[in-house]
């Protein structure tokens, strides 16, 4: 009877732990809250009212700004106006700029005028504190990168009157938001460029959540040296800078790298829904947020500048990882490896001497559990999404996505315990550590930086593992050393699955529940009973995997705050064809808008891809077409060198889509070339964009084959005319414009 009575408490407890582990998976969001306006005040100085009130001058009535045009001209005045009052001089650089990406298969231009001013000593060694002062057509940037201006003038606020050691540059990039066209401007012509020794950029990716410092240079020492020198709340882990460094997104910091600047690279991100929206504004934005990315980029610029030469001149690479966002640790690489393969040897030394029973269950078992959840949330998200019409799903309520792939975790490690049933505890735990372990040395090749997420919990896990040989009581090494290492490991993984969730949402969900089952097992293996019964808990991990799936399936997926992007375009084509576009991506028109103009997806004249289209009356306005003029052309062996001028009067924007068969080999700005370009290695379809006042007369040159090609052109004017105002009135609250917003597109095709 008394055995029966432990058994079920056994059970109860591990049904408890495992609705704990489940809410911490779901609200992991708390323990990284931003500190309050206050708290950052008392601890960095930074002053974040004072820097709210700034930026409420600055955006005046909260019109889009994007490069190049009447609305920008004002920011810029209001800008130079509050650095005046804070005692600086600022300058600012005027300059046509084109940057080319072989990535992309392009080039962007637009004429850039950035804003500088510094402090201290004159001469190198200097710090730079960066962020961009455009936004987007279809937002007025409050956060993206209002936020980033009004933390970089605060802390020169804090700065001014200072008798500093090194030099601080200050520069407000024009035109990040074509292409980093301000900050290539500036490392590439800018006299003030060849002083920066180190770099702290700020962006914005959201209107809220905490600061995340999320890049680095590489080597990375004298960066988190800087990060590190003071206390300093921030999320940041260096996992996260290797997998940025893979991604296609790109900030300012990305030309700063390529200058050779050491860089920290801060940012808030959440929600992704606002981010380039009208509700990218200061009644969206949180001050918390901007607090704590300005008081963090203030306590690391004060670290820079308060080291010693000698140790400027000596760097390493290091894993690094916040702490609940509290603190920061800061490892060698190479203590990385060692407690990594400490924690896998030792795991391995107690899955032996945990005797013969079981021991291909007890390492089958951890694998099952990833399988398991990783197949069950997969399923499950596939059916989500087959079932809604919706591309993001969840974006309004995120919690139904976290609920839905850690509850699928759940199951992943219940029913691995299931299946484990007879074995030691203390075997399932080595087997599970050995996974991990395993995984994350596997990790290593391709980031090394991941190994901070586990490397401490595998010393502590692995101290225990060899204390097994002792004559020291198993189960107190179980309760000891196996839930404070999995205590360690979830502190340090929870914050990053976060970041993961917004920057990522739930189209790989599936991954972050196999993860979670595998640090579930962790958590429960030291308080697991072999022989408790685990029908009812398995039943009840599968009640609450399919409530998620019911839960995801029927969430609201947009609202007016967290709306659905949805842009609208009126197409005018040489032929007399016209089209309204929704836009981004594929998903369906809603009703309001389908009962106005039958969209389906089909093909347009001179668009790449299917879109979501309708007829659509002629325009009221006159049509502004670009059309290409060709100014010189240069014959060599196999190719073409053309000087072109594109005219487009009163587009503020021109595009030209030029086919691989052109064989376009180099792309430069400007008929001197001084603009900036790119080569090109390989025939691909290319993509050349000027954006702008200065773009309805652009001058390029290319070299290309010697065939003529059909180039097609696009002419934007931004808003739409009175034929689509009823279109546009039927968008609903839940759906809102973003990036470059509703527009008229003038197409044509020309032969060049």
């Amino acid at each position: 009877m008394s055995n029966t009575r432990s058994h079920r408490r056994s059970a109860l407890t591990l049904l408890l732990a495992s609705i704990v582990l489940l809410l911490a998976f779901c609200f992991k969001g708390m323990l990284a809250a931003p500190p309050s306006v206050q708290e950052t005040k008392s601890a960095t100085g930074f002053d974040t009212n004072v820097a709210i009130a700034r930026l409420t001058r600055i955006l005046g009535d909260e019109r889009p700004h994007p490069v190049d045009s009447p609305a920008n001209d004002l920011v810029r005045e209001r800008i130079l106006n509050e650095i005046k009052a804070l005692g600086y001089t600022p300058e600012v650089r005027d300059d046509f700029a084109c940057r080319g990406s072989k990535r992309f298969g392009g080039m962007s231009c637009a004429r850039v005028r950035n804003i500088l001013f510094r402090t201290g000593p004159v001469g190198g060694g200097a710090a730079l504190v960066a962020a961009h002062y455009d936004s987007v057509p279809a937002g007025p940037g409050a956060s993206d990168d209002g936020a980033g201006v009004a933390a970089t003038l605060e802390i020169a606020a804090r700065l001014a009157g200072q008798k500093l050691q090194k030099p601080v540059i200050f520069l407000l990039t024009d035109g990040e938001e074509v292409g980093l066209l301000g900050a290539t401007s500036f490392v590439r012509k800018d006299s003030w460029a060849k002083d920066v020794a180190f770099a702290i950029n700020m962006e914005a990716r959201g209107t809220g959540g905490p600061a995340i410092m999320f890049q680095t240079s590489a080597p990375n020492g004298r960066d988190i040296a800087a990060l590190t020198a003071k206390p300093v709340r921030t999320i940041a882990n260096s996992m996260a800078a290797d997998i940025y460094r893979t991604l296609p997104n790109d900030t300012d910091a990305t030309e700063f790298l390529g200058k050779g600047y050491d860089v920290v690279n801060f940012a808030f991100i959440d929600p992704l829904a606002r981010y380039h929206t009208p509700l990218d504004s200061l009644a969206y934005l949180e001050h918390a947020s901007v607090g704590h990315m300005g008081g963090a980029a203030l306590v690391t610029l004060e670290g820079y500048l308060a080291a010693k030469p000698s140790a400027i001149g000596s760097e390493a690479h290091v894993l690094y990882s916040d702490i609940l966002g509290r603190g920061i640790l800061v490892l060698p690489i190479a203590a990385g490896y060692i407690l990594l393969g400490f924690g896998l040897v030792a795991a391995l030394f107690a899955y032996v001497r945990s005797g013969p029973k079981g021991a291909v269950r007890g390492l089958a078992a951890p694998l099952g559990a990833i399988l398991v959840a990783g197949g069950v949330g997969f399923g499950a998200l596939w059916l989500v999404g087959a079932t809604r019409p919706e591309a993001s799903w969840w974006f309004a309520t995120p919690m139904a996505g976290r609920f839905l792939v850690y509850s699928a975790g759940i199951v992943g490690a219940v029913l691995a315990l299931w299946f484990s049933r007879g074995i030691l505890a203390m075997r399932i735990l080595a087997g599970a550590w050995i996974w991990v372990t395993g995984l994350f040395l596997g990790l290593s090749i391709v980031s090394p930086g991941s190994m901070i997420l586990a490397a401490p919990a595998a010393g502590i896990a692995g101290i225990g593992f060899l204390l097994t040989g002792t004559r020291i009581d198993r189960r107190l090494l179980l309760l000891t050393f196996g839930l404070g290492s999995a205590l360690t490991l979830l502190v340090a993984i929870l914050p990053a699955l976060d970041f993961a969730e917004v920057g990522l949402g739930f189209s790989l969900g599936w991954a972050f529940g196999a993860l979670a089952a595998l640090l579930v097992l962790c958590t429960l293996a030291p308080i697991w009973d072999p022989e408790a019964k685990m029908a009812s808990i398995s039943l009840l991990a599968l009640m609450a995997s399919g409530g998620g799936l019911a839960w995801a399936t029927l969430a609201v997926a947009y609202s007016p705050d967290i709306p659905r992007p949805l842009n609208v375009q009126h197409w005018h084509g040489a032929e007399k064809n016209n089209d309204w576009v929704l836009g981004p991506g594929d998903e369906a028109a809603p009703e309001p808008m389908q009962t106005i103009a039958p969209f389906k997806l089909g093909s347009l004249t001179n668009g790449d891809g299917e879109r979501i289209r309708a007829p659509a009356p002629m325009p009221t306005a006159a049509a502004v077409p670009a059309r290409i003029e060709i100014l010189s052309e240069t014959r060599s062996e196999g190719g073409r060198t053309l000087k072109l001028r594109v005219l487009a009067p009163g587009a503020d924007e021109v595009v030209l889509s030029i086919p691989k068969e052109a064989q376009v080999r180099s792309l430069k700005g400007g008929l001197d070339g001084q603009a900036g370009g790119v080569d090109f290695e390989n025939p691909q379809g290319h993509g050349l964009r000027c954006v702008g006042r200065s773009c309805v007369q652009w001058d390029l040159e290319v070299t290309l084959g010697t065939t003529p090609a059909s180039w097609i052109t696009y002419a934007t004017v931004r808003g739409l005319g009175p034929e689509s105002d009823q279109l546009v009135k039927a968008r609903p609250p839940w759906a809102s414009p973003v990036q470059g917003g509703d527009k008229r597109v003038t197409h044509q095709s020309q032969k060049i």
